[in-house]
């Protein structure tokens, strides 16, 4: 099954060496820091109202998930507006060169952005999976014995 283009492709993250696009202030996620600072970063990328919701604070793969989903939105502004700009404004507007290269600028720092979002989400989403089956271990591992069966006879 072909995955659409909203959804991360699979984690590429070796714990010796981050993938090239791996945002430098995002520590590593075998590291214990590694869901804050990824936290710290989606937020600095998010609207600033985002702050203020509970739910991204306790969720951070959701809150990567709307941040991915943002940038996306974003790059697709950014086209459409470059497309806009060069129907609408002719070839003897002076505005033309400097607006159609800040519409560049702005499309491919979203491009930029997104690629290391979709790193982030899918280490979020790897520990997470990582963190639920330790639990589920550690729980089966502590779990009281059976009582043995009463003699029959």
């Amino acid at each position: 099954m072909a995955r659409s283009s909203s959804q991360p492709e699979p984690f590429p993250y070796r714990p010796e060496r981050p993938p090239v696009n791996w945002p430098g202030s995002v520590r590593p996620p075998d590291s214990p820091e590694f869901e804050q600072s990824a936290k710290n970063w989606l937020f600095d990328l998010a609207p600033a109202r985002w702050w203020h919701e509970e739910l991204l604070h306790r969720h951070p793969v959701e809150l990567a998930s709307m941040v991915r989903r943002w940038l996306e939105a974003d790059v697709h502004a950014m086209q459409a507006g470059l497309r806009d700009l060069t129907d609408s404004l002719s070839g003897h507007d002076a505005r033309l060169p400097q607006a159609s290269e800040l519409y560049t600028h702005e499309r491919d720092w979203a491009r930029a952005m997104l690629e290391q979002v979709k790193l982030v989400e899918e280490g979020l989403r790897t520990a997470l999976s990582e963190a639920k089956r330790r639990s589920k271990a550690h729980r089966a591992k502590h779990l009281p014995l059976p009582r043995p069966r009463p003699a029959t006879g």
